[in-house]
């Protein structure tokens, strides 16, 4: 097994974590991953059918004991992984018990596959497993077996509304084992958190879970980045009574659902700890600010840069905003503090937009999450961005906030004693998981083939042949009875396309930032006959899509993709809501060269020598130029995001090398 499940009477102290790093450099490491992975992947394979035959061996057995006899076997079985650990013997074992539980009391048998991708998370890497496979009843497997084994859980997902409904639908289970449980989500009181986190299987989001490891790292004092506190730490030295006062009982094992969306996608941004100052934003400031930028003209005065979301004014521009400070307030004259409020105020006006940055809802500006569509509401941005954004939309001015502490992503979940999980789309990420986290990918046999259809990608010269094509599209599936999903990157893009569905009379729901609440209520009827959702990316995760009866028979779900994602795994899983579990469905892109990741890849020139091919009575792009045109962009933007979440985690080990013997937070 993983070496990093720890055996029963190891102490790792009051508040048990990783707290050695490897600083192997990352390029290196990638450079190396196909030599190590290839390996593990061929052993990994080379055992699924193995692992199915010896857990059977149990299963007969399991499958004929009495309600009485099976809870002696979960006793026993409880008692030899907590004196004797975790070994290949005891995870049959607890798997066959654990799959005849599921049956009896969730109504759902796990399939061998199912059995082999537990099998993967038990032995620390990612388990690929295609859309629609059954992750959640997967990942039950590793978290019950490491539980019962007295091993703290945290089973994180991709969202909130994810992580109340599986420890909802597996709490019987759990019970059943004598396993407590708990859901960590938005709004709950510190009280509560703690008292959640001391269940033995905890299902949360990794913003939640972060967020109070940070908390806990604050309420260790201003020296929690130290090496003594450290050593403090792994010598198990810190009182007792003190340890209660901590909201996690520590970082022991950590089981990620949609590990690329959380380990990879969110790893771009740190997490920042702040607190509310006494003092407000002043309002006539923003309002001064968004008053000189609006005086200065792009491409001569300033320039920006969408791709990197930074400003830069132009000498032309400094010359003219110092002409416009002289009537101003004295505070204008300072040539440092002129400079940054306007570029913030450039940055407000012709970089962030909303709905698709950010939606405002109750006179409040509300962060949207780009890769999933859902609203953050705990999220603020920095440095006063955020109430320059809110003097922008009128909203009332929010407080001021002073940074307390930070960490990113990648150092976050280094520091679980243990660490694996699953999702349908890690190939392309491979390389990352294994140098960044030390995880290798497994991908695992579907339980079904897929009977997907991939139609052709529809490139257009403008967009609004494309969006034409794509009503044409959903009328004619519309007529066919079948079911239709509309995937769209943005807010915006989903309240555009739902005007267009309007004006062709086509009855549809709308999925959004603005309709999260809603989601388990919508999702629900996007598979019945005539349906037409139209989403963000928020439909892509986690989300299971039930086709209506006799809707299998008219062809399954049918989705439309009319934006171009950043990243080629994110339109993987927007295709993977059809054609689930042996489901038949189809799925297509319609879009245009006016894309936004398309135009902000190629020239304008390219992109004129790309409108030349594009022929017939509505222009559109060749086939044998349409998936070039695609894959280029996202290619780069992978490479860019990646060197991006680089960059971060280097400067995240020289700042940790830098502070920690003075005793500054992380």
């Amino acid at each position: 097994m993983s070496e990093l499940l720890y055996r029963p009477g190891i102490s790792d102290g009051v508040y048990p974590q990783r707290t050695e790093f490897s600083d192997v450099p990352i390029e290196l490491a990638a450079e190396k991953y196909w030599r190590v992975t290839g390996k593990a992947r061929q052993l990994f394979f080379s055992k699924q059918r193995w692992l199915c035959k010896q857990v059977n061996r149990y299963q007969d057995s399991v499958a004929s004991c009495s309600h009485q006899e099976l809870q002696e076997a979960i006793t026993e079985l409880r008692e030899h992984l907590r004196l004797r650990g975790i070994s290949n013997l005891s995870v049959f074992r607890s798997f066959a018990l654990l799959r005849e539980l599921s049956h009896r009391i969730l109504g759902q048998r796990h399939y061998d596959a199912q059995l082999y991708g537990g099998w993967v998370i038990m032995n620390g890497a990612i388990a690929e497993m295609a859309t629609g496979e059954g992750k959640t009843l997967t990942t039950l497997l590793p978290a019950c077996t490491a539980a019962l084994a007295g091993i703290p859980v945290h089973v994180i997902t991709a969202n909130d509304y994810l992580a109340s409904r599986d420890a909802k639908l597996l709490e019987p289970l759990y019970k059943q084992l004598g396993l407590t449980v708990a859901a960590v989500v938005d709004g709950m009181s510190r009280q509560d958190r703690a008292s959640a986190y001391r269940c033995n299987i905890v299902h949360t989001t990794s913003n939640q879970v972060a967020f109070d490891y940070l908390r806990d790292l604050v309420n260790m004092g201003t020296n929690s980045g130290s090496l003594t506190t450290q050593a403090t730490l792994i010598a198990g030295l810190i009182n007792r009574s003190d340890a209660r006062s901590f909201l996690l009982p520590g970082l022991c094992f950590a089981i990620v659902d949609e590990a690329d969306a959380v380990l990879i996608d969110g790893a771009k941004t740190p997490l920042v700890l702040s607190r509310q100052l006494s003092k407000k934003g002043c309002m006539s400031t923003y309002a001064d600010a968004l008053w000189l930028a609006s005086s200065l003209t792009q491409g001569k005065d300033f320039f920006v840069n969408r791709a990197n979301f930074t400003v830069e004014i132009t000498l032309s521009g400094l010359d003219l905003l110092e002409d416009l400070s002289l009537n101003m307030d004295k505070d204008w004259r300072n040539a440092t503090r002129r400079e940054t409020l306007v570029k913030m105020a450039l940055s407000a006006v012709s970089i962030y937009q909303r709905d698709i940055h950010y939606i405002v809802e109750d006179n409040k500006v509300i962060i949207v999450d780009e890769y999933t569509g859902r609203v953050m509401s705990d999220r603020t941005w920095q440095q006063g961005l955020h109430q320059m954004i809110e003097a922008k939309e009128g909203c009332q001015i929010s407080d001021l906030r002073e940074t307390l502490a930070s960490i990113s992503y990648q150092r976050f979940f280094q520091r679980y004693l243990n660490i694996a999980g699953t999702t349908g789309t890690a190939t392309e990420a491979q390389a990352e998981f294994k140098s960044v986290y030390g995880l290798n990918v497994v991908s695992v046999a579907p339980h079904r083939t897929s009977r997907r259809r991939l139609l052709p990608t529809q490139i257009f010269r403008h967009q609004d042949d494309a969006l034409k094509a794509v009503i044409d599209s959903v009328e004619r599936y519309f007529k066919q009875k079948r079911p239709v999903l509309i995937g769209t990157r943005t807010v915006q893009q989903s309240l555009h396309i739902s005007r267009l569905l309007d004006d062709a009379e086509l009855p549809h729901k709308v999925l959004n930032a603005m309709q999260d609440k809603k989601e388990a209520e919508i999702i629900a009827t996007a598979g019945k006959m005539f349906s037409i959702t139209v989403a963000t990316n928020m439909a892509g995760r986690g989300t299971d899509i039930e086709l209506g009866p006799e809707v299998e028979a008219l062809g399954g779900l049918h989705v439309i993709s009319i934006a171009l994602n950043e990243s080629k795994r994110i339109d993987r899983q927007l295709i993977g809501r059809c054609g689930r579990q042996g489901d038949s469905g189809s799925a297509e892109m319609i879009i245009s060269l006016e894309d936004d990741v398309i135009k902000g890849y190629y020239s304008s020139a390219i992109l004129k020598l790309l409108s030349v091919f594009c022929r017939g009575k509505i222009k559109k792009l060749p086939q044998f130029l349409s998936h070039r045109a695609v894959s280029l962009p996202q290619w780069h933007n992978e490479i860019k995001n990646r060197r991006a979440r680089f960059r971060l985690l280097q400067l995240d080990r020289k700042v940790r090398k830098n502070l920690a013997l003075f005793g500054s937070l992380e």
